[in-house]
């Protein structure tokens, strides 16, 4: 089969997968399985979060296969829905190295109560540093650990996307917690 009836072919299962053709999906996605969890493969060390990806960026196109114009190569449109999932993920799991965020979420998360009763120089710290929070900081720091709201509703009421609230509040913590190295630190 010569490469301008493969296209042609793809184009077809594309038109009808738009139109809700779940078997023409099913092959748009054993033509291009291999490749996407090859590519995620090269990516990632495990190989089991690379078929998951794979498998989550499959799951994407078919919501979104109407929304696929057909400006470009297919494999291009895939690829950048598996490369924002492979993003999020190396995100969400690398090591963050910013020493003490992970023991300024939970001092963070301490109620009043723990705070007004502890001595503790870090307690200390953090209670200085959180008074030279000002708004809008200062509430979104609010919504989080003292109210619970979960970041998708605080994206939400600020009209951002998640990640951007996600990173909002990273640099919120990595703020405070160079705030309180600075107040520990001779």
């Amino acid at each position: 089969m010569s490469e301008k009836s493969s296209i042609a072919d793809e184009q077809l299962l594309i038109r009808r997968s738009q139109s809700g053709d779940l078997d023409a999906f099913g092959e748009l996605v054993r033509i291009h399985q291999v490749w996407l969890r090859g590519w995620l493969r090269g990516q990632l060390t495990d190989w089991t979060v690379a078929d998951d990806l794979a498998q989550e960026t499959f799951v994407t196109a078919l919501k979104k296969i109407k929304q696929y114009r057909g400006d470009g190569r297919i494999e291009s449109w895939l690829r950048s829905i598996a490369h924002n999932y492979l993003r999020n993920y190396i995100r969400k799991h690398r090591a963050v190295s910013v020493g003490g965020v992970d023991e300024l979420q939970h001092l963070i998360v301490c109620d009043e109560g723990e705070l007004a009763d502890s001595s503790s120089a870090s307690l200390e710290a953090l209670r200085d540093c959180l008074a030279n929070v000002r708004n809008p900081a200062k509430r979104l720091l609010e919504e989080r650990y003292q109210h619970g709201k979960s970041v998708r509703e605080m994206a939400i009421d600020e009209d951002i996307g998640y990640s951007a609230m996600t990173m909002k509040l990273h640099r919120l913590r990595k703020s405070l917690a160079t705030c309180i190295e600075n107040k520990l630190t001779p």
